[in-house]
C-alpha cells in the first residue's frame, strides 16, 4: 500500500511528530483495534460507507492523506478516529441511525475532523516527551517500536475516554462544514444525530467516541447549541447548493436478504486516497 502525503516523511514542522509519523503510529493502533474486533462483511452496508466518505472527504480540510475507513462487528454504537487517517464505525451505530446516510454522514466528516485537526498529537507528544525525554533530540529522525508503543497508546486512551471539549467542538464544526459544502443539510445529519443521542442516552450512555464524549464531553445539548449557531455562521456566508446522496443499493429487508457466498468478494475497507487541488 503506498501513502501519499502532503509533506516530507519525516519532518518537526509543527511539531515534535510529522504527518508520516502519525500514519505510523495510526497503523499500529489499526492492528491492535482489529485484533478486537472482526470486520462486518455486509456488501451493502459497505457500499454505503464507501460511497458516503468518498464524498464527504471532497469537501474536507485535509485531503492530502490516504484515508482507510473500517466497518468492525459490534453491537455498540460507535465511531471513532486513529492518527494519520483510520477511522472505524460499528455496526451498531449503522442500526442506531437506520443506515440514514445524511446522519452516517455527519458521522464520518466529525470522525475526519479529528484527524484533519490532528487532535492526537499534542497528547502523543507529550507523552514521548515525559517517556523518552532528551533521547529523542538524538533520534528524532527515527520512528522506533518504542515510539509507537507510546505514541499509540495515548491514541487508544483518547478513543476510550474522550478528547478534550475544545477538540470535539472544532471535530463538529468540521462536521457541519463539511457536509454542508458537499449539499446534505447538516441539522438533518450531524446536528440531528446529536438530538438522537441526547434523547435516547442523555449524558449516561457507553457510547464511545460519537456517543460518549459526545454526550458528555461537554454534554450533548450543548454541542447541538454550538453547532447550531456554527450553522447559522456558515449560512450567512456560504450559499447552501442541495445536492442528492450518492446512488446507494439499499439493503435487503432482513428477510430478503441474502448471505454472500463464501467464493464472494466483500470490500472490507474503504482507502480514500487524497490529493491536493
Amino acid at each position: 500500500m503506498v501513502v501519499l502525503l502532503g509533506q516530507p516523511y519525516p519532518t518537526l514542522a509543527g511539531g515534535l511528530i510529522s504527518t508520516g509519523m502519525e500514519v505510523e503510529i495510526g497503523r499500529s493502533v489499526r492492528d491492535d483495534i482489529l485484533n478486537e474486533y472482526d470486520l462486518w462483511d455486509d456488501p451493502y452496508d459497505n457500499e454505503l460507507l464507501q460511497k458516503l466518505a468518498e464524498t464527504v472527504l471532497v469537501y474536507s480540510t485535509e485531503r492530502d492523506l490516504e484515508y482507510e475507513f473500517y466497518l468492525i462487528e459490534s453491537d455498540g454504537v460507535n465511531a471513532f478516529a486513529a492518527p494519520g487517517g483510520f477511522i472505524f464505525v460499528t455496526n451498531g451505530l449503522l442500526d442506531f441511525s437506520e443506515r440514514d446516510p445524511g446522519l452516517l454522514a455527519g458521522v464520518l466528516a466529525h470522525e475526519i475532523g479529528h484527524v484533519a485537526h490532528r487532535h492526537h498529537k499534542e497528547s502523543m507528544e507529550d507523552a514521548l516527551w515525559q517517556n523518552l525525554g532528551l533521547a529523542i533530540l538524538f533520534n528524532v529522525l527515527d520512528i522506533d517500536d518504542e515510539w509507537i508503543q507510546i505514541a499509540g497508546a495515548v491514541a487508544l486512551g483518547l478513543i476510550q475516554q474522550g478528547y478534550s471539549r475544545e477538540n470535539e467542538y472544532e471535530a463538529d464544526r468540521h462536521g457541519v462544514m463539511a457536509t454542508y459544502r458537499a449539499g446534505w443539510d447538516p441539522d438533518s445529519g450531524l446536528i440531528e444525530f446529536l438530538r438522537m443521542v441526547e434523547a435516547e442516552y442523555s449524558g449516561d450512555n457507553d457510547l464511545g467516541d460519537i456517543g460518549r464524549s459526545l454526550a458528555s464531553h461537554p454534554e450533548t445539548d450543548r454541542r447541538v447549541y454550538f453547532a447550531e449557531i456554527y450553522l447559522d455562521e456558515l449560512s450567512s456566508t456560504e450559499v447552501f447548493e442541495a445536492r442528492p446522496y450518492p446512488d446507494i443499493e439499499a439493503k435487503p429487508k432482513p428477510e430478503e436478504e441474502e448471505k454472500p457466498g463464501k467464493d464472494d468478494e466483500v470490500e472490507q475497507y474503504v482507502i480514500y486516497e487524497g490529493t491536493r487541488e
